[in-house]
This record gives structure tokens, sequence and C-alpha cells, in this order.
């Protein structure tokens, strides 16, 4: 009995002890080279899974035994080790770690350190990302990596951008690179959904592959480029709740062109002999004789009438447009308890078009799993969702575009009737009825799924099936209502109003199996082995449902609802498939030597029977010279890293998922069935090939307070997709083929530099370029050129993609006001001819150089960033000012002030001819104009406040800012309008060529907004 007495007290005693022994160690971590201190540094005990992580201003406070030892790591700085010991207060600077070069590289397959890394590879930290009030994130990467140019479609809410790396990649195929979101391949037109679905306060980082080494990894798809985006997980540590807000207005940016007054626009209309039906009322109203005009009245009698239209004006931009609101909520909760890790988030935003029937409404939610079941096995699931919905307005370049009727629309005509009806205006159709009358919607449901689980059976191997699927579904409504004006104009009167339903649903998925073993031999040998085996398959479904007769027109507008079928109704299926293996493997020599091969066979279900397959290739190398003995010595170079790289990727966008097959359609001939052929076989059809050359250098300067890269790159296309046309006796107009060739080459350079790095400051600027330079070398379609779709440019061996073909402005006869032009041959004429159109050589849509630069500064709490974007020497065909400023055959629209500068009289040396109705205003170089422009993009003002504050009320974090965003923008050669130019009136163009042509599209906005994170 006494031996279990003592054995008992013995257990006690030395659980006491035990107990007695852990003890709470507090500190404050720091960076070695500036002492600002360091948030979110982990704090882990050695061999265990407990740990917690630095706050705002670095502090941290963990309760462990006196024997741990504690592990401090941070992104781009050295891991420390530091034994607890008698220790209770541990303040550490951690040393910065110039070899990873302070940035992790995700390709999709594999992540690695970037000095690992011999390829081109862009990284933007989702922090660059966060806290900005656009909703579409391809639009967030303007100007944030060298030889990336993003192009904003417009200003229209949740529009999407246009990205091109490193310059245009096809004619007819697709030109976006590949979308790759937490390792699952999205599909081509299911990437602006993505785009514009994913929460940016999500994103961890996002790595843009650009040369051969990068993209061959992804074989048919990869020939554009590939943006990887990584989205967070928790890390061990407090679980954090983060609640934040923004609050803001979206406006349109201003016009650098003014209007004509009511006055001007009615004298000009007196002089070119044009009385607008206002006037003709107003005679009316007034008892003039029938025979009265304008023009035979007296000057008196004009004028009081002018006077009655002037005393009515008023301005179309405060009738049509208004000043929006931006709300945005969001809550995510992150950490990791145990072996398990979670990051869960939930965000709100609603943006009010600039128009009224303009809308954008979003609700996105995420959920990052990961566990450890043991120590060989772990299972981790990334799901996110998101629903959004749109009030769409037409964009078209007709009397239904909301941005056209306030340009169009003379100031004198009033918005609403004498009898309360609204007017038609000169167009003949009031917009603002119509907006309210002829409503659209568009709704998305978008999601993707990645659930992987990982194997680890020997020390270095690890082996993973990872299956990611991705959900899109789309539906648009359109009603038009019984009774309104464009009922009466296309509707039938037998069968008032119309409504159309058509939407689709894409669904695909991604199988990956993947190994990935590491060793080394003997201690300076370091191997790599990744070895894939990946299937793709899509499927996708559309309808499209149209009624009319809509009686219940205020009640009931559902297709059910509708009197009578329009016999347009329909149903389309389709589907693709992938099928891939890859495998890459990487050498280092003592950390210092580097090399990186890779092979991937595709085979796809679009091409033809006789090239289902193609093997793509890279070759890599890098040479990590700062670690060389003749270098270490140099104390201001701390990395110097020179890199080249080899390969070949392909494209397989843009093409029909059946186009290599011969089709049928169906009919009827006679009240019989009949099939008849549709479209010639291909078996030869096969992907756009790529080959990449690159050569590079990665520098860190002066403890790291200069970094940057500089890139040399040469692409060459071949296999171009065209159609090819073909002898009207086959029956066909055309067939697509592989039959061209096209070159890009440039440069890329980005740099940033710790201006001012200190305890109390830091200031960093950055800055980046690309230079690029593209060539179409060779059509093999017996033809020398191919005009363009939009007839505005053409594709021709010798000259850069899409050159502006148009006929060349000459001036004026200073004696007759006549419009002259250039013929061919240079010879001046005044007969206009289509004919008479050369090619403007070095004048394209594509900018000679583009890029970014900007400032972040921080002083105690406060930090202040700008970033600007450019685009310098491309060319926009401007139809905005050649409708604007016209040479009188638009009298009866509203015009620009510079209509006013056109000739009168023998001896006037102007640039527009005499003014008439009857005139034609051609499409000539005249509205052919530079558009570099230099903009601020995005400025924001925060403030943090101090810890010691925030922590009596039980708040890790607060942060309040504002942001501006399209503040400024720099237009050096006077583009007329806004010089940013995505796409016009979309619905206007046969082909989209982004920055062609400007149309009358939704205006770009400018925007404020206050925002509040808090943090518990």
């Amino acid at each position: 009995m006494k031996l279990k007495l003592l054995s008992i007290l013995f257990c006690l005693l030395a659980f006491t002890s035990a107990w007695a022994q852990n003890k709470t160690v507090k500190g404050t971590i720091t960076g070695a080279d500036d002492g600002l201190p360091l948030p979110g540094v982990t704090v882990i005990i050695k061999g265990s899974s407990t740990g917690t992580q630095t706050d705002a201003n670095g502090a941290f406070s963990i309760s462990v035994p006196e024997s741990a030892v504690l592990l401090f790591t941070y992104i781009g700085y050295k891991t420390t080790e530091v034994p607890v010991g008698d220790k209770t207060q541990i303040n550490l600077a951690l040393v910065s770690d110039a070899r990873q070069l302070s940035e992790v590289v995700v390709t999709g397959y594999q992540t690695k350190t970037r000095s690992d890394v011999s390829s081109a590879v862009s990284v933007v930290n989702g922090r660059e990302m966060a806290d900005k009030p656009v909703p579409s994130i391809d639009n967030l990467l303007q100007g944030k990596a060298a030889g990336v140019q993003i192009t904003t479609e417009n200003g229209r809410p949740g529009a999407n951008a246009f990205i091109r790396i490193r310059g245009v990649g096809s004619v007819n195929a697709g030109q976006q690179p590949l979308l790759v979101v937490d390792g699952v391949q999205i599909p081509d037109d299911v990437a602006p959904q993505v785009y514009t679905t994913l929460n940016a306060n999500d994103i961890q980082n996002i790595s843009i592959l650009k040369d051969a080494a990068g993209v061959s990894l992804y074989g048919a798809r990869g020939s554009n480029g590939v943006v990887v985006i990584t989205t967070k997980t928790g890390v061990a540590g407090k679980s954090q709740i983060t609640y934040s807000f923004q609050y803001g207005t979206n406006a349109k940016i201003a016009d650098n062109f003014k209007l004509m007054s009511p006055a001007e626009k009615l004298q000009y209309e007196y002089d070119l002999g044009y009385e607008n039906g206002d006037f003709t009322t107003y005679l009316a109203d007034n008892n003039f004789p029938t025979t009265a005009t304008l023009f035979n009245i007296t000057s008196a009698q004009r004028q009081a009438g002018w006077n009655s239209l002037i005393g009515q004006s008023h301005n179309w931009q405060n009738d049509i447009l208004r000043t929006g609101k931006i709300r945005q909520h969001q809550i995510a909760i992150s950490g990791a308890e145990g072996k398990t890790s979670y990051y869960v988030s939930f965000q709100k935003y609603d943006a009010d078009g600039i128009t009224v029937g303009s809308d954008f409404r979003r609700y996105t939610g995420k959920i990052n799993l990961k566990t450890d079941v043991n120590n060989w096995l772990s299972l981790s699931n990334n799901l996110s969702l998101g629903q959004r919905a749109t009030n769409e307005l037409r964009d078209i370049y007709n009397a239904q575009n909301p941005f056209f009727a306030v340009y169009g629309y003379n100031t004198y005509e009033p918005v609403y009737a004498s009898d309360g009806t609204f007017n038609l205006t000169n167009q003949g159709f009031p917009i603002l009825e119509a907006i309210k009358n002829n409503p659209e919607t568009q709704k998305y449901i978008n999601g993707y799924n990645t659930t992987t689980l990982d194997v680890h059976p020997i020390k270095g191997l690890n082996v993973s099936t990872q299956f990611g699927m991705t959900y899109d579904d789309y539906k648009r409504e359109n009603y038009i209502k019984p009774g309104s004006i464009l009922d009466q104009y296309i509707g039938d009167p037998t069968a008032p109003g119309s409504r159309v339903d058509n939407g689709s649903t894409e669904f695909s998925y991604d199988w990956v199996n993947k190994a990935t073993y590491k060793f080394d031999v003997e201690s300076d040998h370091h191997f790599n082995i990744l070895a894939v085996q990946e299937f793709q398959k899509d499927m996708f479904s559309s309808y499209g449902l149209q009624k009319k007769g809509f009686v219940l027109s205020d009640y009931v507008d559902t297709q059910s609802a509708g009197a009578a079928n329009t016999g347009v109704n329909t149903t389309n299926k389709t589907n693709w498939t992938i099928s891939s293996l890859l495998g890459e493997l990487d050498y280092n020599y003592k950390n210092r030597y580097f090399v990186t091969g890779s092979l991937r066979r595709d085979g796809s279900s679009r091409f033809g029977e006789n090239n289902k397959y193609g093997n793509f290739y890279s070759t890599s190398l890098s040479w990590l010279v700062s670690e060389e003995s003749f270098l270490k010595s140099v104390d201001w170079i701390n990395v110097l890293k020179l890199r080249g790289s080899i390969g070949t990727a392909g494209n397989f966008s843009g093409i029909s998922n059946y186009q290599s097959l011969g089709l049928f359609t169906f009919g009827q001939y006679n009240n019989l069935l009949t099939a008849f052929p549709s479209q010639l076989p291909n078996p030869d059809l096969t992907w756009e090939k790529k080959l990449k050359r690159n050569i590079g250098i990665d520098f860190e300067l002066f403890t790291s307070r200069v970094t940057g890269s500089l890139d040399y790159y040469n692409e060459n296309t071949t296999s171009l997709l065209l159609d090819v046309p073909l002898s009207q006796t086959t029956g066909y107009k055309s067939v697509i083929k592989n039959v061209g060739s096209m070159n890009n080459s440039g440069i890329d350079a980005a740099i940033s530099v710790d201006v001012v790095r200190n305890k109390e400051v830091k200031w960093t600027v950055y800055g980046n370029i690309n230079y690029n330079r593209n060539k179409i070398t060779e059509l093999n379609n017996g033809s020398t050129e191919i005009v363009d779709a939009n007839n505005l440019g053409v594709v021709k061996p010798g000259y850069a993609i899409n050159t502006f073909k148009l006929v060349r402005y000459a001036g004026v006869n200073s004696e007759t006001g006549a419009a002259q032009y250039y013929d061919k041959d240079g010879n001046i004429t005044e007969d206009y001819s289509s004919d008479d159109a050369v090619i403007l050589k070095g004048k394209s849509p594509n900018p000679k150089f583009f890029g970014g630069f900007g400032s972040n500064v921080s002083y105690k709490g406060i930090d202040l960033s700008a970033d600007f974007t450019y685009t310098l020497g491309n060319y926009v065909f401007n139809y905005n000012k050649e409708t604007l400023v016209a040479w009188g055959d638009q009298v009866y629209i509203n015009q620009a002030k510079e209509a006013l500068n056109y000739w009168k009289k023998p001896g006037d040396k102007t640039l527009l001819p005499k003014a008439d109705p009857n005139n034609t205003t051609y499409d000539t170089d005249l509205y052919l104009q530079k558009a570099s422009f230099i903009r601020l993009r995005n400025v924001t003002l925060a403030y943090t406040i101090p810890a010691e504050i925030t922590k009596k009320y039980k708040v890790q974090g607060l942060r309040v800012f504002v942001t501006g965003q399209n503040l400024l923008t720099i237009n050096p050669n006077h583009f007329f309008g806004d010089p940013e130019v995505g796409v016009g009136s979309g619905e206007s163009f046969t082909t989209t060529i982004p920055g062609q042509a400007t149309l009358f599209g939704y205006p770009n906005t400018r925007q404020f907004t206050f925002g509040v994170n808090l943090t518990f």
C-alpha cells in the first residue's frame, strides 16, 4: 500500500514539475536590414504543430516548455532557431535571405523558391491587389508584371481585361493566357468568369509564366503564357477573424473635349442649311404660316425661336449618367488546430454602373482545408463558389446605345414631350425609355473545387492524386415590354412584347496524378524529378428560348406567359478532351548551377485524325554567379543570376470542338427531311506551335535594396490557324488550315529600389517596361494579305499584326473647301476611293512600349502607395471623333466644338473641309490617332492604429484607408476622348481586336472608396 502511495505521489510530483516548466515567452520580431516590425512571422515549437504568429507590430506570445526550440520563419528571410532555456523574452531580428529572391514561384505542378527557377516568371503578391475596388482581378494585374499587357475592356462594372503576355500570340486562335487556379486548368471560355468571380482578398500570390521553361509544362495550352493563381490557406498559430468594409463612388472619367453649346449648335445647323424638328414644332406651336421655315423668317423671329430652344436646354449626361455607389463586406477566418489548417471567407460586393440599368452584384465564398492524416498522408480541399448578376445595357452603335446618346442627343431636345411621354429625340428612340422598358440581366454561378491526396511513403518522395472540377452556369434574360418604343419598331403588333432567355452550362474536370522525388547525391548534387499523368474533359450545353405576346406584361414576363413561339428555340451540346503525360527533371550542383528539362505529350479531341498528338519540350539553364568565390567578396552584389531557356508550346484555343471533321446540317426540302454537308473535313488540322527562346538576368544589390530582372525573348509562332478561301465550285467558302507564321521579340525589364529603409521610414519605388516587336513572317494561303473583319487593318508578311490600312487624308483645298486624299501612288485627288487605302507601316493597335511604375512609403503606421500604368506608341481608329467632328453629314446630332473649325471661305487653311449635310465623312487616317498615355491607376492612403491602443479593446489590428482609381491621365498626343481603349461597341465589331477602335463603348470610370480592415 505504501508503495502504491509513493508511486502516485511520484507521478503527481513529476506532472507538477512538468507543468511548472511550461512558461510564457514573449517578444518582437523585426527585419535586420531596416529594423521594422514583421507581421505574420510564424513562431512554432520545433517538432510540433503548436505555434502562433506575430501581430501587426511584430509581437508574439506563446506558452512553451523550457526544453523547447522555437522556429521563426518568414518568406524572404532565413529561418532562425532559438532554444528557449530560461528565456522569457525573445526579441529577434530576422536576416534577409537574398538567395531566395524573396519570392515563391508556383508553376501549378510544383512550388519552388526563386533561386531554384531557371525560367522567366513574374510574381505578384496578393497584398498588391487586396482592398482595390475592382471586381475582376485580371484588371488588377495592370502594370504589375514586366511583359504582361493588361487592357481593360471598358468601364462596365465587372468587365474583364485583355491579357497579352509578350505580344499578340495568334491571328485567329485564342490570345489569352491559360489560367490555372489552385492547380486546376480553367477552360478558356470560363476563365473570364473565374477572374470576375474570384475575390482578390483571397489570393496569396500570382505567378505569370512567360518563357518556355514555364509554359512548356502546359503543352498544347501554354503558347500564350500561363497565369497561376494560388489562394490563401491557414497557417499555424492563433485563429484570426478579419472583417473588412468598403464604401465608395463610381463616376465617368471627364472628357477632354467640349461639345457645342446650344447656341453654337443651332448656328451650325443654320449655316449648313438644316432645320431641326424642334424648331419646326416651335413654328407650328407659335402660329407661323405653314410655309415658314428657319430660313425664310426674320432674324429676330429666328433668334426668338432659338431662345425658346436654348431655354429648354439641359445636359444629357446629367439625365443619362449618375454617380454610382460601391459597397463591399467581407469576413475571413483562418488558422490551424492540431494537424488541420483552414481558411474560410465570404464576400458581398455591389457596384452601381454609371447609368441606371447598369449594375453589378456578386457573392463569393471560399473554404480551403488541409489536414495531415498521419506522418505519411495528407488531404486538402480548396472550394470556391461565386454568384454574380448584372443589369446590362446594349453595347452597340445604334439608337439603343446610351453612351452614344450622351453625346448625340442635342442639348435643346427635352427628355419629355409636351404630352408627358418620352421625347423620341433626333434618333427617333428615347434611350431613357428603353432602359426602363427593355431590361436585360445576366446571371452567373461559377465555382471550382480541388481535392488532393498526398502520400509521402519515403523521404523525398511525394505521390499525389488531384481531382479538380470547374462549373459555370450562365443565364441571360431580355424583355421587351409590350407597347415600348422598341416593341413598336421591331415587335409583332398582333403579339406585342417579347422575351428571350438563353444560357449555358459548362462542367469540366482535370484529373492529375503526380509524383515528385527530391534527393541528393553526396552533398553537392541535388535532383528533383516530376512525373505527371493528366486527363481533362469539358462538357458544354446551351439553350435559347423566345416567346412573344405578353398580355400580363406588368405582372408576369416568364416564357410561360408568352402567347406565341417565335420558332427559333434551340439547344446545343459539345465536349472536348485532352490526355497528357509530363516529365520534368531539375538538377543543381552546389546550389550554383541549375539545369531543368521537361517533355510533355498531349492528345486532343479538337484536332485532325492525322495530328491528334504533339510533343512539347523545354530546356533551361541558370548560373548563380553571386555564389562564386570571385564575387563573394563583392559586398554590394547580393544576388546575380544568369539564365536561359528554349522550348515549345501549343495553342488550341479559338478552335471549335469539331472543326477538323466533316459536318452535316439538317433541314427540309419539299417538306422532306434532308441532310447536306456544311463543313469540309481537315484531318491534318493541329494546334498552333510556338518556339520560345529567352535569356535573362536576376539581381539583388546593396543588401537587396535594389532588385530586378532583365530578359530578352524571341518567339516564333508557326502553323497559324487561318481560313483559307476555296473555289465556290466546291460548295464551300473556306476551310481552316495551319498556314502561317509570326514572330514576337523584345525586352522585359523590372526594377525595385528601397530608397529609404530604416526603423522610421521605408520608401520603395518600382518600375517595369516591355519593348515588343511583332511581325507576320509568312502566309501560305495564296494571298499576300488578309484584311481583318473590321476592315481597318491587315495581316501581311513583313508587318505587325493588324497594321492599319486606310486611305490617307491630304487636307483641304484652300480655294474650294473640298476634301483631298492621296491615291495609292501618293498623288493628291478629290475623289475618295477605298481602293487607294495603303498599309500604314508602324501604325497598329500594338504598343511599342508598355508597363507600370509606382511608389510605396510607410511611416509609423501610415502608408501611401501610388501605381501608374502606361502604353506608348499604339494607334487607335477614333470613330467617336469621326462622328462628333464630322464634315456636316452628322449635323442632326450634337457635335464637338472642334467641328466648327471647318472651311468657310477661299484662302482658309483648315483641317476640316467645307461642311455640308450631303458630305460623307470617310474612314481615313485623319481619324487614326496615337493613343499613348500614362495613367495614375491607384492611390491608397492608409493608417494602422497602434497595437497598444487596439489591444485594449481585444482587437489585434485596425487599418483604415482611402483609395482612388484612375485619378490622372497624361495624354501627350491629345487623343480625342479616353486614350485607354479596350473594345468600342462590342456588338458592332465582327471581331474583337483590343485597342483597335473607339465606338461609344462603356466609358472608363473614376472611383473613390473608404475602407476599414478589422482583425480579431
